[in-house]
């Protein structure tokens, strides 16, 4: 651990607020910087108070800039796969950070109708005209990817988008 955060993540997570509590079976992650932040951060998902303590992570994929992390419960979740969905690149043009596609099935089911297709992006920041034209690149490829899923698979979309507002091109592209 060394974040100095572990308490609030153990809060935030299995803590509870008016009798509710998070308590996931999948969490997705962006700005990681290092497959050893995925491994402390899978550390303090398992020795949680109110933690099963059967929690994984997807094998940690390095790219340009900050990275996506992908940790699930092996009693809830098959993990089939991790994908780099759509490349990031230090193009002044492209997108700054990769989007991975995590596909999972829910424990106990098959086929492609429990096919879960989770894409996980952290998109271009700031506001200019130039930093929502990457954006717009970005939901582009993410759009061409699920266009690519076997019949049936479900597809989610999760991350951080940076989006000033639904006026932009990129939500468009996302949500028709």
């Amino acid at each position: 651990y060394s974040s100095g955060r572990e308490a609030a993540f153990r809060t935030a997570i299995y803590g509870t607020f008016e009798g509710r509590s998070m308590a996931p079976d999948v969490l997705v992650g962006q700005e990681f910087l290092s497959a050893a932040a995925v491994t402390n951060f899978l550390a303090i998902l398992n020795s949680a108070p109110g933690s099963p303590g059967d929690w994984s992570a997807a094998p940690f994929i390095d790219g340009p800039d900050s990275d996506n992390a992908f940790f699930y419960r092996r009693s809830k979740v098959t993990y089939l796969n991790a994908t780099i969905a759509a490349a990031g690149s230090t193009g002044a043009n492209d997108q700054p950070r990769h989007t991975v596609r995590y596909d999972v099935r829910p424990k106990g089911y098959s086929g492609a109708a429990v096919t879960l297709a989770i894409y996980s992006t952290h998109m271009k920041a700031a506001g200019t005209t130039s930093d929502q034209q990457r954006r717009q690149v970005e939901a582009s490829r993410i759009v061409a990817n699920v266009a690519t899923l076997p019949a049936g698979w479900i597809p989610m979309l999760l991350g951080d988008f940076n989006m000033q507002s639904s006026n932009q091109q990129a939500w468009g592209t996302l949500t028709n």
